[in-house]
């Protein structure tokens, strides 16, 4: 009888040391769709956020959550989850402890656990997006950021974009796409009202291209 109750007890007080290290995370740690694009809409937040992608350096490259930096899960996290280094692939570079940190991967990998061993090595503000890349590009369609060597790779694959699946897009007043050059395959579609804000200036966008699905990269001067 002694034995079995060691055992429960044993039992009782791994279990949650177990659910903790296999990413069990608490409510609290937990962040929506709804309430991460709030968070990216509001520029006084994001100063003192951190998105991090823990997917791999490749997936990163062609397209990722706006704001978000990527730190691999395998620089931090050895086969075994425990951290590499004590984690200094993430502190080197997210050195306030403190402020707002979100994490997410592919939605299907351990991306969690990253989170844990965050909280474990003492980040206060801890946040998972546990939809990932898949909720947030497949379930919602909303937009991605993309690095030049991602959007090369997707360039050389999809030029002269004549799929129909694919398209580039320069966001460029007319006149600047037509006297100081554009990338070549872009097709210029803008308006002096042109805004995803208001569906109804995106006419010029829709008229052209009509199925929904398809991929569409814009591009402009810089980031605006």
């Amino acid at each position: 009888m002694q034995r079995t109750l060691r055992t429960i007890l044993s039992a009782a007080v791994l279990l949650p040391a177990l659910c903790f290290l296999s990413s069990c995370l608490p409510e609290d740690n937990l962040i929506t769709y709804e309430e991460l694009r709030a968070l990216i809409d509001n520029s006084a937040a994001m100063k003192n956020t951190t998105i991090v992608d823990v997917r791999s350096s490749a997936e990163w490259k062609a397209g990722y959550i706006p704001g978000a930096i990527n730190i691999e899960y395998d620089t931090v996290m050895n086969a075994v989850g425990d951290l590499i280094d004590s984690g200094a692939a993430l502190t080197s570079i997210v050195t306030n402890k403190d402020a707002p940190l979100v994490i997410y991967g592919t939605g299907t990998d351990n991306a969690s656990l990253f989170a844990a061993r965050a909280i474990q090595s003492g980040y206060t503000n801890v946040k998972f997006y546990q939809g990932g890349m898949a909720d947030w590009r497949e379930s919602r369609g909303d937009y991605l950021y993309i690095t030049y060597e991602g959007f090369r790779a997707w360039y050389d694959a999809a030029c002269p974009f004549t799929d129909g699946e694919n398209y580039l897009v320069d966001v460029h007043p007319s006149g600047l796409y037509t006297d100081y050059g554009h990338i070549p395959g872009a097709v210029n579609i803008m308006s002096p009202h042109f805004t995803f804000l208001d569906p109804g200036s995106l006419k010029p966008l829709t008229d052209f291209i009509s199925d929904k699905q398809a991929t569409i990269v814009f591009y402009c001067i810089g980031s605006t």
